[in-house]
């Protein structure tokens, strides 16, 4: 179980949470609302709503993306611990801390493959088919969520591996 959650966090990071909740709810609301919309159009008047497609394209990578980084900072991947029991605290700390380090570093090269993905499409002046959206510019959200995410499994993961292995501090020094 995660040592973070709504109540226990305070500051500019609980803003960030509500501010990213806040995004994936509007667009959670706007999708359901776009899909109510295209299907009462297209069973009622025969006319689905244009765009629909490109809505919900965009609509879902924003709701997922967005809530990743909370996701990562609070530690609430799935995890499957069937063998913990099988390894000493000391190894399954220092199997924690390396998944960690190499999922930050993952989530950072991802960001900044999808950050040029999303310049190119800016520079290109890529616009989606039907609606003319930029394409760029929810590319860049993705990126920027992606680094959000990296940056709180690097930063945290350490922490959070050191305390939920109980390491004495005589025997941290030791490590």
């Amino acid at each position: 179980m995660s040592d973070l959650n709504q109540q226990t966090e305070k500051g500019p990071i609980r803003w960030l949470v509500l501010f990213l909740h806040g995004i994936a709810a509007l667009t959670l609301l706007s999708l359901m609302l776009v899909t109510c919309i295209d299907v009462f159009g297209r069973y009622l008047f025969n006319s689905p709503l244009t765009g629909s497609t490109e809505l919900t394209e965009i609509a879902v990578g924003i709701v997922i993306f967005s809530v990743f980084p909370v996701v990562s900072w609070r530690n609430e991947h799935i995890v499957v611990d069937i063998l913990d029991h099988l390894f000493s605290p000391k190894i399954n700390m220092l199997r924690t801390i390396i998944i960690n380090l190499a999922l930050g570093v993952a989530l950072a090269f991802l960001g900044q493959r999808i950050y040029v993905l999303g310049a190119r499409a800016n520079a290109y002046g890529e616009i989606t088919e039907f609606l003319a959206i930029p394409a760029g510019l929810p590319i860049l959200f993705f990126a920027v969520m992606c680094w959000l995410a990296a940056l709180a499994v690097v930063t945290l993961g350490v922490y959070r591996a050191i305390k939920a292995y109980h390491i004495p501090e005589k025997s941290r020094a030791l490590l």
